[in-house]
This record gives C-alpha cells, structure tokens and sequence, in this order.
C-alpha cells in the first residue's frame, strides 16, 4: 500500500518557502512560528523531521548550514500553479503533487538534520517570544 503525504508533509514544505530569506533560507525558529500561524498548532520533532526527511527524499527542501530551503523543483511546482490558491486548497494541491511524485520516508536510516535537543529548544524559544507570560 501507497503511503500517504499529510497535510503536515506540505505544511512544512511551505512554511519553508515562506520563511526563506534570500539565499540565507528558513530557521527552524521561523518555520516553527510559521506553522503555528496557519495551523494553530506546534509541530512535534517526529512530524518536523518526517516532513523533512520526506520532502528532501522528494527533491524539494535541502538543508544547508542549519538553515532549509525549497529547491528549485519546488519553486517550479509552485510558480506553476495556474492561479492563486487558498492556503488549504494550495496545501491539497501540494499533497497530490507528491503523492503522485514522490516515495515516502518511512524510517529515515541517516541522522536527522536538526537533533530532539535542538529542536525542543527552539520550540520553547519560540514559546517563551510568542506567548510572553504576564508578570506578577
């Protein structure tokens, strides 16, 4: 049976487009906020580190220095698009894309880009900038 890419797999892949800074690509701080933004919710290491792995596996992210970026295979898929879509209906689009064009990761063999450590770091970093408690 054909695995299935999630709305998480293409969730990830865009918050890297959109929080790309010219060649300097994406933080994982940044992709973090993005996904919180448009989903409302704070993405687990296993669903960030599957969505990675996936969509390098696909040609569609690289990792360069801590930093991701979309690749050129993405950006074509993306700037194809025929017209201006919603976020979800853009995401849908983005999920047929790769299931009709690419295999899914099941166990990644390599090590992951960014560690458990790391990435729960950033994530209360990001907790601690975004949802600044009240003092008392």
């Amino acid at each position: 049976m054909k695995m299935k890419f999630s709305k998480t797999h293409s969730l990830v892949i865009k918050s890297v487009f959109h929080s790309e800074k010219g060649e300097e690509g994406a933080s994982l701080l940044d992709i973090i906020g993005y996904v919180d933004y448009v989903n409302h919710a704070i993405l687990t290491y296993q669903e960030f580190t599957e969505s990675v792995e996936s969509a390098k596996a696909c040609g569609l992210v690289e990792i360069n220095e801590g930093k991701l970026k979309t690749t050129d295979t993405f950006k074509n898929w993306k700037y194809g698009l025929t017209q201006k879509l919603s976020i979800e209906k853009e995401n849908i689009e983005l999920q047929s894309y790769m299931n009709m064009n690419c295999k899914k990761v099941e166990k990644d063999n390599g090590v992951p880009a960014f560690s458990v450590g790391e990435f729960n770091a950033v994530v209360e970093e990001y907790l601690k900038e975004s949802r600044k408690p009240n003092k008392v």
